[in-house]
């Protein structure tokens, strides 16, 4: 059906371009499984399968020594269907498309692209454990991004332009324009526009492509009290770690990284012990309970074998170290290789039984929106939807770290 020139195709690719150029960190992802969902209507819980590349152990000497091809994998899955729900009234659907994009078509694929790049920015922080910085504390030199990249080269992470994406909030980014002088800028058409426009977004500096994003996630730790410990032995390839020494209402939240005394960080492939410990985070909230506390964690905590990450299991009464004060409050800035996030945006089957309904799909970039509008003979109101459904993954979790900030 047309509506004073333009039909519900019109409509729905009206809405389509600014979604897409307020998604920021989609442009960061991975999309090469997307295609695996299919072209012909996707629906929210449909999971593909990623592999993760092999690992394996080295041979010394001449004997043959066989081993499995231990692959792993995890599971990406369209868990999320948003929408924004509006209503017109006759008179206000008979609009000009330009009038109707920029008085509501608009205002509402930027919020609905806003809610996707908030939930990506806050699922992968949520799953990140390597991090640099000062908890509450935004850096104000390149010294804490360089150390974000030296951590993703000490995990083996291919470096170059267009390799490693950096996310980061306004106050993130106007912290550290003021340290970075011209002569560290290439190439130099950006140096003046970084310094006039106060923008660093696209620009290439330290190894990294740098995004600026307001929906940069932030973290509150959990209240935490007293002072934990290991509590027994811990078996290899552990997703949970036993501990005790909690008092009062002393509790982790998802997302609350830590360290234990004398378990370090390895490389993932020579498995060489590095200077700095491992850290973990937790991925699920829990609390005191008479003390002890059994913590949810990633990565899985391997002492040996084609996966191993640490250098020694935990000790009986080994010290975790939290990163920030209980509590706390901190700004989780993000740098990952360009491989290591898995982001969906799949096509929505158009339903039966409504007045109209359009499906556009950007095969290019990855974007889907649908929309869906009918008519209330009652109220002579024209009810409206945009639909989005996506999943997220973290799929190459050493691959992250996390900067932190105030």
């Amino acid at each position: 059906m047309a509506f004073n020139g333009y039909t519900i195709d019109h409509i729905t690719l009206a809405a389509l371009d600014p979604f897409e150029a307020n998604c920021v960190a989609l442009r960061t992802c991975s999309r090469k499984v997307e295609p695996l969902f299919g072209q012909a209507g996707a629906k929210k819980g449909d999971t593909i399968r990623i592999r993760k590349p092999a690992q394996f152990t080295i041979r010394t000497g001449q004997a043959w020594s066989g081993q499995d091809v231990n692959e792993q994998f995890e599971n990406l899955v369209l868990n999320y269907q948003i929408g924004i729900d509006f209503e017109m009234s006759s008179m206000e659907r008979k609009l000009d498309l330009n009038s109707l994009t920029d008085q509501c078509l608009k205002p509402a694929a930027i919020r609905l692209a806003n809610e996707v790049d908030r939930v990506v920015l806050r699922d992968v922080a949520l799953r990140t454990y390597h991090n640099v910085g000062t908890y509450g504390t935004t850096p104000s030199s390149t010294a804490t991004y360089y150390d974000a990249g030296a951590r993703l080269s000490d995990m083996t992470a291919p470096r170059g332009r267009g390799q490693r994406h950096l996310n980061i909030n306004p106050e993130m980014e106007g912290d550290i324009i003021q340290a970075i002088t011209p002569l560290q800028v290439n190439p130099s058409g950006k140096v003046g526009a970084m310094f006039t426009d106060a923008d660093l977004d696209g620009a290439y500096q330290n190894g990294m492509n740098w995004h600026m994003d307001q929906n940069v996630y932030r973290h509150t730790n959990g209240a935490r009290a007293g002072t934990p410990l290991m509590n027994g032995a811990t078996a290899e390839g552990a997703t949970t770690v036993v501990t005790d020494g909690w008092t009062g209402s002393g509790a982790v939240a998802e997302g609350d990284r830590f360290t234990i005394a004398d378990v370090f960080a390895v490389n993932p492939i020579t498995k060489a012990t590095y200077p700095f410990l491992q850290p973990f985070v937790v991925t699920a909230a829990g609390a005191n309970s008479a003390g002890a506390l059994t913590i949810n964690i990633e990565p899985p905590i391997r002492a040996s074998g084609a996966f191993q990450n640490v250098s020694a299991l935990p000790a009986n009464d080994a010290a975790l170290t939290f990163s920030g004060a209980a509590s706390a409050l901190s700004t989780i800035g993000l740098l990952w290789h360009k491989d290591a996030v898995a982001l969906a945006i799949v096509p929505l089957e158009k339903p039966d039984g409504v007045n109209a309904a359009s499906m556009k799909y950007d095969s290019t970039s990855g974007v889907g929106l649908r929309y869906i509008e009918w008519y209330d003979g009652d109220t002579d109101q024209w009810k409206s939807r945009f639909d989005v459904v996506f999943g997220v993954l973290a799929q190459r979790k050493e691959h992250i770290v996390a900067v932190l900030a105030a």
